[in-house]
């Protein structure tokens, strides 16, 4: 109880497995609970979310109204709450005046705008290209204020092929997700090796730049150089 009201709520569903927590009051922060954005890592349609494991923590705050609103420019994400230590990284006010600043003005450019019929519109962009523009735009905001220091030269980062069945995909060393290749694909990152006989296998198109990747995945200036120097290279690549 916070001021003689509920901070929080708990129940169980006799049909589910998994039970519940809804958090009525955000001070309840006052009681040691923190609030963590999580991001769903599996492929696109396959996870329905209770009880998901492929996730990873993109954000850590006591405020949830902050966290909840960089969720709403991110699929399949939520805000999940517990007794954890806090993280000083989601106090700071530069992550807190930042975030506000970003998600204050993502949403007006998704807010569908009044103008004059004989007039042109300000953003030419459709929809799903400024919702896919939003995400990229949070996710580096997470990135630098979450995420571990990358490297700064294309030099400090290996493009490594990974062979998933038949087909052939890239990955970074060191990764950017641990389990995935640039496209998303899920791939087991110890079978990255320097791929000889490249014959029966497939490249992937969106690995090697022959297709969009959607969503665009968010790379270090240093990770993009790495990726187009190693596709303008001759390949098969050998050591």
């Amino acid at each position: 109880m916070l001021g003689g009201e509920p901070a929080w709520w708990f129940r169980t569903w006799p049909d589910k497995d998994e039970a519940e927590i809804g958090i009525v009051r955000t001070q309840a922060t006052a009681l040691g609970i923190r609030f963590e954005l999580r991001m769903c890592q599996a492929p696109a349609g396959t996870c329905n979310h209770p009880g998901c494991s492929r996730y990873v923590t993109a954000a850590v705050s006591s405020s949830y109204e902050l966290l909840n609103s960089l969720a709403a420019f991110l699929p399949s994400s939520w805000v999940w709450a517990g007794l954890r230590s806090p993280d000083p990284r989601g106090e700071t006010p530069e992550f807190h005046s930042e975030a506000e600043a970003l998600t204050e003005r993502l949403a007006s450019e998704l807010r569908p705008a009044l103008r004059a019929v004989d007039e042109p519109p300000r953003d030419v962009r459709t929809l799903s290209a400024r919702r896919e523009a939003a995400y990229g735009l949070v996710v580096q905001l997470l990135s630098r204020h979450f995420g571990p220091p990358g490297p700064d030269t294309a030099e400090e980062v290996s493009i490594l092929p990974v062979v998933a069945g038949t087909d052939l995909h890239l990955v970074l060393a060191p990764p950017a997700a641990e389990g995935a290749a640039l496209c998303g694909s899920p791939v087991q990152p110890s079978a990255a090796e320097a791929i000889v006989d490249v014959s029966g296998l497939n490249q992937c198109d969106k690995c090697f730049g022959r297709a969009p990747i959607t969503p665009t995945p968010v790379l270090t200036a240093a990770e993009h150089d790495a990726w187009m120097d190693y596709l303008r290279a001759p390949f098969p690549h050998t050591p």
